[in-house]
């Protein structure tokens, strides 16, 4: 059972339920979707767009406080789990949806395994923070994405549960690049943009824009930079309810800054020519990385500093700096050239194929919890 909820999880998760479906006809996979996000530009269009199944099962959870968003999860995740008994419950990343199904899992003896552990950003103030360790913790397989994430669970005392298999975000960039080559110069054309002559902004946590002093702080540096560089901000659903609680939805803000939140091709195209990328999410912090565009990430600490070599991504914690340093990016014509000399830390793009043999291999039938021994 692949329990998933949003955006992020199902880029993850896809190239491996490709290769389940495609070339391991013994295992029969089950798709839940908890409904994390309900939107369909933040969920139903992946499903198209990766060619995924969809799911057995939509819980519908919806919004709502950490925890009577992770309770409702358990509470429909549950009868699910027990219905069907399956031999492995395998959640990806970092989400609420991913600790729901953990615990369930956990409190029900079902062997787990975590798509992308052994993150650690050592922010225990990010709810994805606390959702991973323990989701670690829970866990029976550990697929780790970087050698970093390895040593950080092995640190933790779960190197025997660790298995160094790549990143399958990397195998997604690797699927799709013919996709993406073939449909960059009609996206690029839609949105009326030239190659490095714009900045993409993705902006969501609630320590950037849940705070209107902050928020107004980030919009004002965004269109200093406009002065010189066009902004392409797709606006997740949640900054855009903050935005219009500031009326930051003026004509001119609306045509020049702020577009819906795109495909994942789209937005692939879309990184692939900006001259830099200005974000705080981690996903895009490593798909930048694997793109080659310099990255600005309006965070003080990240999970994936395998990004932070020879430049690539620069944490920022003050948004009164970005319009110095976006600027020093746009104008450095040599730092895209240096970007493509790092090595990528994040595997060579076929993870899944690592991932789906080692559970096919492991017959999962019999294999025990740890807690549950």
């Amino acid at each position: 059972m692949l329990v998933v909820g949003a955006r992020p999880q199902l880029i993850k998760s896809a190239p491996l339920v490709r290769e389940i479906l495609d070339n391991h006809h013994g295992l029969n996979l089950d798709i839940i979707h908890t409904g994390q996000h309900y939107d369909k530009e933040m969920s139903a269009v992946f499903f198209e767009e990766l060619h995924l199944p969809q799911p057995s099962a939509n819980l519908k959870v919806g919004s709502g406080s950490h925890a009577k968003q992770t309770a409702m999860m358990m509470s429909r995740l549950e009868p699910f789990m027990i219905a069907t008994r399956p031999d492995i419950v395998l959640v990806p990343g970092d989400t609420n949806t991913t600790l729901a199904a953990a615990v369930v899992a956990a409190k029900l003896c079902i062997p787990l395994a975590h798509l992308e552990a052994g993150l650690r950003s050592g922010d225990m103030n990010m709810p994805e923070e606390v959702n991973r360790i323990l989701t670690d913790h829970c866990s029976s397989f550990l697929f780790a994405p970087t050698r970093t994430a390895i040593s950080n669970l092995e640190r933790e005392g779960l190197g025997r549960y660790a298995y160094l298999t790549g990143d399958t975000n990397a195998d997604a960039l690797r699927i799709l690049a013919p996709i993406v080559t073939k449909m960059e110069k009609a996206i690029m054309k839609r949105h009326q943009l030239v190659s490095q002559n714009y900045v993409l902004v993705t902006v969501h946590r609630p320590s950037n824009v849940d705070d209107p002093t902050r928020l107004a702080r980030i919009l004002a540096a965004l269109k200093f930079v406009s002065k010189t560089r066009r902004i392409v901000f797709p606006v997740h659903p949640r900054t855009r309810a903050r935005l219009a609680k500031l009326k930051a939805f003026d004509k001119e803000t609306k045509e020049k800054l702020l577009i819906r939140p795109q495909g994942f091709i789209e937005t692939l195209v879309l990184l692939k020519n900006a001259c830099c990328l200005l974000t705080d999410s981690g996903g895009m912090q490593k798909e930048s990385f694997m793109v080659h565009t310099p990255c600005l990430t309006l965070r003080s600490s990240t999970e994936w500093p395998e990004t932070l070599a020879g430049g690539a991504n620069r944490l920022v914690a003050s948004p009164e700096e970005l319009p110095r340093l976006i600027t020093k990016i746009a104008f450095d014509q040599s730092v895209r050239h240096r970007l493509k000399t790092l090595r990528n830390p994040f595997g060579d793009g076929h993870a899944s194929s690592r991932i789906a043999k080692i559970i096919q291999a492991t017959r999962i039938l019999g294999v025990s919890l740890q807690t549950c021994n």
